[in-house]
C-alpha cells in the first residue's frame, strides 16, 4: 500500500477505531440531552457524531482489510470472500461520508433558518420587572416603553426596506 509500513497503518486504524467509539458515545450522550429538552427525539441517523463514529470505524475496517489483502496476512483462499466484503465496506463508508456532509449542511441551514429575535433580553427583563412590580404607574411606564420600542423597531424595518 504505497510503500507505507503496515504497522503504522495499523496504529492509525486503532486510533480511528478509538475515535469512532468516542464519537458514537458522544453522539448518544448528545441525543439523550436533546431528548430531555425536546418533546420528540431525533433519530440516531440525524446525529452527526454517531454517523462520523460509524464512518471512522468502517474506514479503519477497510484499511485493515486492505493491509490483510496486500500484505498476504489472509490466506489466498479467503480472497473470494474478503474482496467483496472490502468493496461493500468502502461503498458503505462513502455513503456515510455523504450522509455526514448532508447532515452538516442541514444542521447549518436549520440554525440559520430560525434567527433569534432582537431585543428578547430587554423584553424578558422588563417582564420580570413587571411581575415583581405591583405599582400600576410603574406598569404603565413599562407598557409605554414597550410601545415606543415596537414603534421604533417598525420604523427601522420600514427604513431598511426603503419604504420610509
Amino acid at each position: 500500500m504505497l510503500g507505507i509500513n503496515p504497522s503504522i497503518i495499523l496504529l492509525f486504524c486503532i486510533l480511528f477505531i478509538a475515535l469512532g467509539i468516542y464519537n458514537i458515545l458522544l453522539g448518544q450522550r448528545r441525543r439523550r440531552q436533546m431528548g430531555a429538552q425536546e418533546t420528540q427525539k431525533r433519530p440516531w441517523y440525524a446525529q452527526i457524531n454517531i454517523l462520523t463514529g460509524i464512518e471512522y470505524i468502517l474506514l479503519s475496517v477497510a484499511f485493515l482489510l486492505n493491509i490483510g489483502i496486500s500484505s498476504h496476512w489472509l490466506p489466498a483462499s479467503l480472497n473470494t470472500i474478503v474482496v467483496p466484503f472490502y468493496l461493500v465496506v468502502i461503498v458503505a463508508s462513502g455513503i456515510l461520508a455523504g450522509m455526514v456532509i448532508f447532515q452538516g449542511i442541514r444542521n447549518v441551514r436549520r440554525r440559520t433558518a430560525a434567527p433569534q429575535p432582537v431585543g428578547t433580553a430587554n423584553m424578558s427583563a422588563a417582564s420580570a420587572y413587571e411581575n415583581n412590580e405591583s405599582d400600576p404607574q410603574a406598569q404603565a411606564r413599562i407598557e409605554q416603553k414597550r410601545r415606543e420600542h415596537r414603534r421604533k423597531a417598525a420604523l427601522n424595518r420600514r427604513r431598511r426596506a426603503g419604504k420610509a
